[in-house]
C-alpha cells in the first residue's frame, strides 16, 4: 500500500482525472453565483425591446417569434448580417421576465462545456483510443484554462448579447466540429443533418468562428478527395452551404452603412498584422498555467498515443500550419476595425489559442514518441518522478500566480471578490432600485444615476447622457417613457 506522501506525488491517471475536475467543479461555483446579481443593460435592451413588448401584450411565443425575425430583417438592411445572432439576441431571457437574466452564464458555459465535451468523445471513439477517465482530465483541464483566463470574464459569460454572440458560437463550432469527425466515420444522414443545421446557425454569427468553420470544411472536403473518401460530395455540398451562409452574411446591405462607421486595413496587412499579433498573444499566454496544463495533458494523453500506428510526420509544419490557424482568429477585426476588437473578440481568440497549442504539443509528442519508442519506454518507469515534478510545479505556478496576478484576475477569484466584498449584492440593489423607479415614475423623461457599484464580473457598462443614444431609447420605451439619460456630473 503506498504511502500518503507517495499517494500525492505518484497519484494514478484515474486518480489525476477525478481530482481535475473536482477542481473544474469548485471552480465552477462561484461563477454561477455570482449570477444571481447579474442584470440586462446597453443592447441586451436594445434589441431585446420589442419582442418584450409584444411578450407583454400578447404573451405569445409565435408573435414573439415572428417580431423577433422582423427585428433581423431590419437590421440585415441597417447594420449587419449576423442573422443567426440577431435572432438569438432579440430572445434575450429578459424578455420574457427580469428574474430569467441569471440563466446567461449557464446558457454560455454550458455550451462551451458541452462543445468540448461532445467533440472529445467523437475523438476518443474514432481517433485516440482514450480511456473515460483519460478524456475526463483532458476535459477538465481544457475547461479550467479557458474559462478561468478568459480575457474579459463579464464579456464571456454575463453579458447575454455579447457573450452568446462569442464564447456561445465558439461553443456551438465545437459541436460541429464533433458532428464533422462522426460523420467521417458514420456517414450517417442524421449526423448531416445536424451538421448543415449547425452550419446555418454559425453563417449567421460572428465571423471568427465562421472562418475557422469555413477553413476546417475546406480543409476536410480536400482531404477526402484526396483519399478517396466516401462522403466527399456530402462533406462538399457541406463546405459549399457554409460558404454560402457567409455569403448571405457579408452581401447584407447593414454592413455597409455599418463599415461606413468604421476603417479596416487591406486583406494582405491583416495577414501581416494576424500573423504578428499572434506572437504578442503566444509571449503573453505560454505561462506557468499553460506548461502545468501540458504536462497534466500529456500525462492523459500520451498512453493512448502509444496505442495508434499513426507516425506523426512533418511535425513542424503542422505545428506551423495550427500557427496559421490560431492567426486567422485576428483577421475579421483587422479587415473591419484595424484593432484586434473588444475583450468578447479576444476571448475566442484565447479558446483557440488553447485548443491549437495543445494540439500542437500532442502531435509534436507523438513524433517523439515514435521516433524514440524505446526511449520512452525505458523512461515509464519515471512516471513517479514525473508526478513530483508536475505536482512542485503547480505548486511553484500558484506562488507566481500570487506575484503575477494571474491568480487575482482569474474568472473565478474575480467572482468571488464580487461576492465577498459585497459588490455585486450592492449593485443588484442599485439595479432593483432603478427599475423600481423606471417602473413607477409619471414623468415623461427621466434622468438616472450612475451606478456606483460595479462589480468585475457582471457590470458590463451603462447607458448614455444622451437621450437620442440607442439603447437609452429603447430603455425608455422598455418601460414606457418618453426619454432616459445617465447623470454622469451627479456628485
Amino acid at each position: 500500500m503506498k504511502k500518503p506522501f507517495e499517494r500525492i506525488c505518484a497519484p494514478s491517471r484515474k486518480s489525476l482525472a477525478v481530482f481535475c475536475l473536482i477542481v473544474l467543479v469548485f471552480s465552477l461555483l462561484p461563477l454561477l453565483y455570482v449570477s444571481r446579481y447579474n442584470h440586462p443593460t446597453g443592447d441586451d435592451i436594445l434589441y431585446g425591446v420589442d419582442a418584450h413588448l409584444v411578450w407583454q401584450n400578447t404573451h405569445s411565443i409565435p408573435q414573439i417569434i415572428g417580431s423577433a425575425l422582423q427585428g433581423v430583417a431590419h437590421d440585415y438592411q441597417t447594420w449587419q448580417g449576423t442573422y443567426a445572432a440577431l435572432f438569438l439576441m432579440r430572445l434575450q431571457p429578459t424578455v420574457f421576465s427580469e428574474k430569467l437574466y441569471f440563466l446567461t452564464p449557464f446558457l454560455v458555459i454550458g455550451l462551451l462545456l458541452v462543445g468540448y465535451w461532445y467533440l472529445l468523445c467523437q475523438i476518443r471513439r474514432y481517433i485516440l483510443p482514450l480511456e473515460r477517465y483519460e478524456q475526463l482530465g483532458l476535459w477538465s483541464v481544457l475547461m479550467i484554462l479557458s474559462l478561468q483566463w478568459a480575457v474579459s470574464p463579464k464579456e464571456a459569460f454575463y453579458w447575454y448579447n455579447g457573450s452568446v454572440y462569442y464564447s456561445g458560437f465558439y461553443g456551438i463550432t465545437m459541436l460541429l466540429f464533433g458532428l464533422l469527425c462522426k460523420y467521417i466515420f458514420t456517414r450517417r444522414k442524421t449526423v448531416l443533418a445536424g451538421i448543415f443545421f449547425l452550419e446555418f446557425l454559425i453563417g449567421g454569427s460572428n465571423y471568427l468562428t465562421l472562418l475557422w468553420t469555413m477553413l476546417v470544411l475546406l480543409l476536410l472536403t480536400v482531404w477526402c478527395w484526396l483519399r478517396k473518401h466516401p462522403g466527399r460530395l456530402a462533406l462538399t455540398c457541406a463546405a459549399l452551404f457554409q460558404i454560402a451562409c457567409f455569403a448571405v452574411s457579408a452581401i447584407a446591405p447593414g454592413n455597409a452603412v455599418r463599415q461606413a462607421t468604421t476603417s479596416g486595413f487591406s486583406a494582405v496587412k491583416t495577414i501581416l498584422f494576424s500573423l504578428r499579433q499572434g506572437t504578442a498573444y503566444l509571449s503573453a499566454w505560454l505561462n506557468g498555467w499553460w506548461l502545468s496544463g501540458a504536462m497534466l495533458l500529456l500525462l492523459f494523453v500520451m498512453p493512448a498515443i502509444g496505442k495508434i500506428h499513426f507516425r506523426f510526420p512533418h511535425p513542424f509544419l503542422v505545428t506551423a500550419f495550427l500557427y496559421g490557424i490560431f492567426c486567422t482568429l485576428s483577421c475579421p477585426t483587422f479587415f473591419a476595425q484595424s484593432n484586434t476588437g473588444p475583450g468578447r473578440v479576444l476571448n475566442v481568440i484565447y479558446y483557440g489559442f488553447i485548443l491549437t497549442s495543445y494540439i500542437s504539443l500532442l502531435y509534436l509528442a507523438g513524433w517523439v514518441y515514435n521516433k524514440h519508442r524505446d526511449l520512452w519506454e525505458q523512461l515509464h518507469g519515471l512516471y513517479p518522478v514525473y508526478c513530483q515534478l508536475l505536482v512542485l510545479g503547480i505548486i511553484l505556478q500558484i506562488f507566481i500566480g500570487f506575484n503575477d496576478n494571474t491568480i487575482k484576475f482569474s474568472s473565478s477569484v474575480q467572482a468571488l471578490r464580487d461576492i465577498v466584498s459585497g459588490t455585486a449584492a450592492a449593485y443588484d440593489q442599485e439595479y432593483h432600485n432603478r427599475v423600481q423607479f423606471l417602473e413607477n415614475s409619471e414623468a415623461s423623461d427621466l434622468v438616472l444615476m450612475p451606478y456606483q457599484n460595479q462589480p468585475l464580473t457582471v457590470y458590463v457598462g451603462d447607458y448614455g447622457p444622451y437621450s437620442d443614444q440607442g439603447s437609452n431609447q429603447a430603455l425608455a420605451k422598455w418601460y414606457g417613457h418618453k426619454s432616459v439619460v445617465i447623470d454622469y456630473d451627479a456628485p
